[in-house]
């Protein structure tokens, strides 16, 4: 997981923000959560939630919920939009640092958990359209585009992609696929891919779109529940005719036809590779 680091927070320079917001607020007594506590959480969401595009845009969730337990949420909602202000700032400050792709300003909501512990904090991140999200609700701000030059060149880098539903390893969510909007539908042949899972079993994924991701990261269009896995781990390109799958510089690497650590492989029908503990099999002859 990355960390920030002190030097490298972003969070940093408005800590003197949420301090003056809680004078204004509630202040926090000894051992109660710190606003500062709640945006380490949503920078560390924002970068295990990144969706690696074509061309090496790295596109941001833009929606962030956030869950504390009764107590918390009692303390810190009556103060909730300055406090989600700060926040917001924050992961804009996060996402210009590290040149991230916001598709809207961060949308950040406060919940309250009875199932959580007081200092417990559970962060959720999702990568919604601003079409889609409509209205206004407690802690929801206006959407507007953010980055924009960087949202214009995404787009003219992606081709455009038929969604297909995500392949979701056991225990998984399925995840959400950004699709470019006014760019040409790339003619591909039929392919698929057969999963065979650790536990037995198998799956069959129907390659539709020009780009598959594959990783432990819920982004990833086959996620793959494995802590030998990467969170980009590998990606599937078609691109002059072929099939062409790519080490995203993984940590355990991809083996292609039992030779490990391969870097790029031209897939053609038969081929085998294997990520952490799942089998691929490439097949365009069905």
């Amino acid at each position: 997981m990355n960390r920030v680091s002190p030097r490298q927070n972003p969070f940093s320079k408005i800590q003197s923000f949420f301090e003056g917001a809680m004078d204004r607020i509630t202040a926090a007594g000894p051992g109660e959560l710190e606003p500062a506590e709640i945006a380490h959480k949503l920078a560390n969401a924002m970068e295990d939630n990144l969706q690696l595009q074509a061309g090496g845009i790295r596109l941001a969730p833009n929606v962030y919920d956030i869950y504390l337990s009764i107590e918390d949420h009692r303390r810190l909602s009556g103060g909730q939009t300055i406090l989600i202000e700060g926040w917001r700032r924050g992961l804009e400050d996060l996402a210009r640092q590290r040149h991230y792709v916001l598709r809207t300003s961060p949308i950040i909501r406060l919940h309250a958990d009875s199932k959580l512990h007081r200092k417990v904090v559970h962060v959720t991140a999702e990568l919604q359209d601003a079409q889609h999200l409509g209205g206004s609700d407690a802690g929801i701000t206006a959407t507007k585009v953010f980055n924009i030059e960087d949202m214009r060149r995404a787009q003219a880098a992606l081709p455009d992609a038929v969604a297909a539903p995500p392949f979701v390893g056991p225990g998984a969510a399925p995840s959400s696929s950004f699709t470019a909007p006014g760019t040409q539908n790339v003619a591909m042949p039929p392919a698929w891919l057969t999963i065979r899972l650790p536990q037995a079993g198998q799956e069959i994924y129907h390659i539709q779109k020009p780009e598959i991701n594959i990783g432990r990261q819920r982004s990833n269009d086959i996620i793959v529940e494995d802590k030998r896995v990467s969170r980009l781990h590998a990606k599937i390109l078609y691109q002059n005719g072929h099939f062409t799958i790519f080490d995203l510089g993984s940590v355990n690497g991809i083996a292609v036809n039992g030779i490990p650590h391969v870097k790029q492989h031209t897939l053609r029908s038969g081929d085998r590779f294997t990520v952490g503990s799942y089998d691929f099999y490439f097949d365009e002859r069905r």
